[in-house]
């Protein structure tokens, strides 16, 4: 049996950590695998995992709107989150033999039952591996995934509509021409059920169809449910540990204590350098370096990677990648052992590219 949850609307802190309450459950057997259907009650951004919530997000502008400001576990880029999609959650425990055994797997497995209601709704969706859903060449679907302990989560959405200019003004972009060609981006490679039906769609079509899908493509049937007390418990202290701002702003602070100053490319005390660069893989790599005499003082690494395991990983292999030299060979070595050692996967980015990344950081005394 596999339990459906559906929810209806719900704060932005709820969502973002609903799954892993949902998650431990499902992990240590307490619970079926489950299907959790909500929506956000309200607008709300939503950074990845890795990523810095100053570097991505207009929070001045986020705050003057009233949007709440949220950290998900799961990587992956920034979202403004709102009423106007239908999200879907599908934690499933590892040992099931409904379960895939890889990642992409686990993605193209479970995507079916989202593009069998968009079919059911006339349009011809089709999945882009790994993680997205596109209509007629635009995305209207965003997936991702994590594995909390025993239990593998799939966490996506149904644009239902798609308010893009919105979505731009939350980017923190460089200037207002720039965020004015991100909206248009935005409106040429982003599109809604609305926007390819011509008319409004009702939600609870939307969640029928959904599960429909789930019995259709995947021959699973889906039995309505409620969270248990110790689930709900579960949510209530995720919940209050991370609507604080030390979790919000958890990877700029970091960051910020590792530089000791804002500025980058500059010499500090000691002989110390601090520099930043960006590298565009298949995701996105920011790196913070302090380099002290051709050699990694501190290191921060952010980004909309996604990594697996979902925390901590990261932060292992910065330290361990302290007191490296910078050169290719050394930084090779070094972030395959790293990589073996913690069992880091990342999905998005090679090791190649953190190292490239980091060398691209390398402050050049003239």
């Amino acid at each position: 049996m596999w339990r459906l949850l559906d929810l209806g609307a719900i704060n932005g802190y709820t969502m973002t950590n609903l799954y892993e309450a949902v998650g431990h459950a499902v992990s240590e057997g307490d619970v079926p695998n489950t299907v959790i259907l909500n929506h956000p009650e309200s607008p709300f951004v939503n950074i990845g995992y890795h990523q810095l919530m100053d570097k991505e997000v207009h929070v001045d502008y986020a705050k003057e709107q009233g949007f709440s400001l949220v950290r998900r576990t799961i990587g992956g880029g920034t979202i403004l989150d709102g009423p106007w999609e239908q999200d879907y959650f599908v934690i499933v425990n590892r040992t099931s033999p409904e379960c895939p055994k890889s990642i992409p797997e686990f993605y193209a497995t479970f995507m079916k039952p989202p593009v069998y209601a968009l079919k059911k709704l006339g349009l011809d969706a089709k999945i882009r591996q790994p993680n997205d859903i596109l209509v007629d060449g635009k995305k209207i679907s965003g997936n991702g995934a994590i594995s909390i302990e025993k239990a593998n989560v799939l966490a996506g959405d149904l644009l239902m509509d798609a308010p893009t200019h919105l979505m731009s003004e939350i980017i923190n972009a460089p200037s207002e021409k720039f965020k004015d060609k991100l909206a248009e981006s935005m409106s040429d490679w982003i599109t809604s059920i609305r926007a390819q039906t011509g008319e409004e769609t009702s939600r609870d079509l939307v969640k029928k169809l959904i599960v429909e899908g789930f019995k259709m493509e995947l021959g699973i049937e889906l039995t309505p449910g409620v969270l248990t007390r110790a689930e709900t418990k579960t949510l209530e202290r995720l919940v209050e540990e991370r609507k604080k701002e030390e979790w919000i702003f958890s990877k700029d602070n970091d960051q910020l204590m590792k530089a000791k100053q804002e500025s980058t490319g500059t010499k500090v005390r000691g002989g110390l350098v601090v520099s930043e660069s960006i590298h565009k893989a298949g995701k996105l790599i920011r790196i913070l370096l302090v380099s002290n005499e051709e050699s990694i003082e501190s290191i921060s690494i952010s980004g909309d990677f996604f990594t697996q395991p979902y925390t901590g990983a990261v932060e292992k292999l910065e330290e361990t990648l302290v007191g490296v030299e910078l050169n290719k060979d050394a930084l090779s070595v070094r972030i395959k052992e790293a990589f073996e050692s913690i069992g880091l996967m990342v999905f998005g980015a090679s090791q190649d590219d953190f190292a490239e990344a980091i060398l691209k950081a390398k402050y050049e005394t003239l």
